[in-house]
């Protein structure tokens, strides 16, 4: 959010970004890739908005294969419910939550977060 790059290479779950007054949080869980070296790979995305959680899961690294779970229950995309709109869009799965103006990708290797500055300004944690 700052333009700065950051390396998440532990074997855990990170908050990458939580409102701090609101229902809304992204969190990466990562796992290490290799027994022999410290480098993780993300496992899953996880999106909390409201009272519903995304999971975009990497299954397979190659092919890459990807599953999106809400609320626990793998859904077909797209999948327009609950204030999201979940999709695909070349190799990027997409989250959009237009209420918030939010929109996520994750291609099963990286994520991208756009979030805008007036609604999330002085109301974020985590590694933001």
């Amino acid at each position: 959010f700052d333009g700065f790059y950051y390396s998440f290479q532990g074997n855990c779950t990170y908050v990458l970004v939580e409102e701090i007054n609101g229902n809304f949080g992204i969190y990466i869980d990562n796992y290490y890739c290799s027994p022999h070296e410290t480098v993780s790979c993300p496992r899953t995305l996880i999106i909390k908005y409201e009272t519903h959680e995304v999971h975009i899961r990497t299954v397979r690294q190659i092919p890459m294969t990807v599953q999106v779970l809400v609320n626990g229950v793998l859904v077909a995309l797209p999948f327009n419910k609950h204030g999201m709109n979940i999709y695909v869009s070349g190799l990027n799965h997409v989250v959009e939550i237009p209420f918030l103006r939010t929109n996520v990708t994750y291609n099963g290797m990286a994520f991208t977060i756009k979030m805008p500055y007036h609604i999330f300004s002085n109301n974020t944690q985590g590694q933001c």
